[in-house]
């Protein structure tokens, strides 16, 4: 799968996480990246926009290769269309942002070239497996978090900005 030159994917993931405004996750949307919509064929597992659809659907689309990543969590099926990501990318002014577990971003950075895969961490943390072949191909950062320093997801952020190429806009509060 190919990304216009002119705009990036990057796929978060990891074990820290924040609902603060100055979390990653929200920066990149507000400095022009957009979240593509995921599908479930029960319930959602994170806080991004979701089509419900019957696992009939989901299977017919793996069939005909529309799915681009998914995971069976809790006995339901969630992952991304391949139309939803263009889509995203088509709609952003910088490229597409995808918030999701390790087996997503393995499995997207597989059929994609140009994906930036930053995984948050604990510094005592261990990598995910799944990350094994991101890592392999050199499209995985990892970057260390100590979510009780202040500033902390400032400073994370900043740091995936110099890593992508973007201009880092000053924080808003």
């Amino acid at each position: 799968m190919e990304i216009p030159g002119d705009k990036q994917l990057i796929c978060l993931t990891g074990s820290v996480w924040s609902g603060s405004r100055s979390a990653p996750r929200k920066l990149f949307v507000r400095d022009g990246f957009v979240r593509p919509n995921w599908f479930t064929t029960e319930r959602p597992i994170q806080d991004a926009a979701y089509e419900l659809i019957s696992e009939s659907e989901f299977h017919l689309a793996n069939a005909e290769h529309r799915v681009l990543a998914h995971i069976e969590y809790g006995g339901s099926f969630v992952g991304i269309f391949k139309e939803s990501l263009l889509t995203a990318i088509g709609q952003a002014k910088r490229g597409a942002l995808v918030v999701c577990p390790p087996e997503i971003a393995a499995q997207i950075a597989a059929q994609v070239k140009r994906v930036y895969v930053f995984s948050l961490k604990e510094k005592a943390m261990t990598l995910s497996p799944h990350l094994q072949s991101v890592d392999a191909e050199g499209k995985l950062h990892r970057v260390d978090i100590d979510v009780l320093q202040p500033g902390a997801w400032s400073d994370a952020y900043r740091r995936m900005a110099e890593t992508v190429g973007i201009p880092v806009l000053p924080m808003l509060y």
